[in-house]
């Protein structure tokens, strides 16, 4: 496979999970606090800005916004699950965030592409946890 196709293959599949987790965060759940909507929103749209940065190689927006999403864990709307699951996924989110940070400190395009798909896998896997154990309370 080309160079040039493989990029587009990697830049295909991130704006489809993208769009994914934005279905998922606009989503109403009756589990969801006003506050965690806040914060899912505000991810969400770090996220958008990010993946800008990222593409156009801008190191010091790439910085500020994972700054800003490395932020975000400590809000009061993120901290809303205490389960351990919860909490490694959490842990995956911050890996991907510190990975981001390093290689946005580092101008280290491929690198950075890397981390970024780390982030959004972490924020699917999250939201495909946090959907399976509402399905089950519901049973």
């Amino acid at each position: 496979m080309k160079q040039g196709t493989h990029k587009a293959v990697g830049w295909t599949i991130s704006i489809l999970a993208i769009a994914w987790l934005t279905h998922l965060i606009v989503l109403p759940v009756d589990a969801q606090t006003v506050e965690t909507k806040r914060v899912m929103q505000q991810k969400l749209a770090q996220s958008q800005q990010l993946l800008s940065a990222l593409v156009t190689s801008n190191w010091m927006a790439l910085n500020q916004r994972t700054a800003a999403l490395q932020a975000l864990t400590s809000q009061p709307g993120w901290q809303v699950l205490t389960t351990p699951e919860f909490r490694d996924q959490t842990a995956a989110f911050q890996r991907a965030t510190q990975a981001l940070a390093t290689a946005a400190t580092q101008r280290d395009q491929r690198t950075a592409l890397t981390a970024y798909n780390q982030l959004v896998t972490s924020c699917v896997e999250c939201h495909r946890y946090v959907a399976r154990s509402r399905i089950a309370e519901l049973r």
